[in-house]
């Protein structure tokens, strides 16, 4: 379990940085008069604060998820294996849902404008990939048996590469570093509430 537990902790901190570490460069207005409906039309561009908002609506279980999980092993889970397990089937269940769910959100959206829209193309992948991995690994782990000795060795194979929480790092930076969704970030309520969280955590 040494693995999945460094691995939230990794992931936690990247977490604080992106959030705190403040992003968009920019002076432009949030206001974009290119900015329609929340119901996506072939020719209509998305709402930059709506677009993000559900950004960070999709990736606030899986916040949830790894304080809970790091709270979990802290707290002793990690000598335990079938506290583990019901631990980590807890967050990938929420997280893979949630992020599969924000994939589709985002991709019924659509980009908030032309520039944007290889990072919309970029981040509904990564929301649709990461959903179905996570998604694979619950069924996987709930097949394991605490009780197996080899358990934590089994454990440490789930996820993969796609666990990488770098993925999710680089994907933050990029819409914070965009001109006008990095303002957008700083305006949506649920991004907000979001950065609350991760500050609250970070000291």
């Amino acid at each position: 379990m040494k693995h999945r537990v460094a691995l939230a902790g990794v992931f936690a901190a990247v977490l604080v940085t992106a959030a705190c570490g403040g992003g968009g460069a920019s002076s432009s207005s949030a206001g974009g008069s290119s900015a329609t409906t929340t119901t996506t039309t072939a020719a209509a561009n998305a709402d930059p604060v709506k677009w993000t908002g559900t950004f960070c609506e999709g990736i606030g279980p899986t916040i949830e998820g790894v304080l809970s999980l790091l709270k979990t092993m802290f707290e002793g889970g990690a000598e335990d294996p079938a506290v583990q397990k019901a631990a980590l089937l807890d967050y990938s269940s929420k997280a893979g849902t949630s992020l599969s769910a924000a994939g589709e959100k985002l991709e019924d959206l659509g980009a908030p404008s032309a520039e944007s829209q290889e990072l919309h193309d970029e981040l509904v992948k990564f929301f649709t990939d990461s959903g179905k991995t996570l998604a694979q690994v619950n069924t996987e782990l709930a097949a394991l048996d605490p009780a197996d000795p080899e358990f934590s060795t089994k454990l440490e194979q789930l996820g993969g590469d796609q666990a990488d929480p770098s993925k999710l790092q680089e994907q933050i930076k990029k819409l914070q570093d965009d001109p006008k969704l990095g303002e957008a970030f700083k305006q949506a309520p649920e991004c907000v509430a979001m950065q609350d969280t991760l500050k609250g955590l970070g000291g």
